[in-house]
């Protein structure tokens, strides 16, 4: 859907919640694969993407495009959802397909040999909330720099500077053998 068309569909679901669907079934799909990222169960996932659809359709009038992509919006939700889910169960969960893996090793420049990339998951995982957010949202989740920032809630500089961050302590950690 184009920003033409997305913009057209935002401004008819805002008079009319009836006229909604066209916008839940263009970005039905990637909330769904967002959440079942985060909690690997499909009737999860199902009642998570739900929830997200009803509070962006209840929250539509108030909807304001800031020049991003609605589907930055929908993320922002998304991970809303999954966090507040989580946080009732004290638990994370994440799954990452080898396409999505990849790409954040050669960013990083882990030399693909296992032990490496073991080391790397490891210091993956000791990351904080924060930080491991930053890496998801832009390496597994693909979203844009600006995108990042609006799901965070942070600029579009702010989001670039902080991943760049991450990822030089994350190499600085790999060149230390942690």
């Amino acid at each position: 859907m184009d920003a033409q068309l997305e913009q057209q569909a935002i401004v008819a679901a805002q008079a009319d919640p009836a006229r909604f669907a066209p916008l839940y079934e263009h970005y039905f799909t990637i909330i769904f694969r967002f959440i079942h990222r985060r909690t690997g169960h499909r009737e999860l996932t199902a009642d998570l993407t739900q929830q997200v659809f009803l509070k962006a359709m209840l929250a539509l009038p108030r909807y304001t495009s800031r020049g991003l992509p609605f589907r930055a919006w929908l993320y922002r939700i998304a991970l809303n959802e999954v966090r507040m889910y989580w946080r009732k169960k004290k638990e994370v969960n994440m799954e990452i397909s080898a396409i999505e893996w990849r790409g954040l090793v050669q960013e990083v420049g882990v030399e693909g040999h296992g032990d490496e990339e073991q080391r790397l998951l490891r210091i993956l995982s000791r990351l904080g909330e924060d930080r491991q957010r930053l890496i998801e949202l832009r390496y597994f989740d693909g979203l844009s720099f600006a995108e990042v920032g609006q799901v965070l809630g942070i600029g579009e500089d702010a989001a670039k500077m902080r991943t760049h961050r991450v990822l030089k302590a994350m190499r600085d950690q790999l060149g230390a053998k942690a």
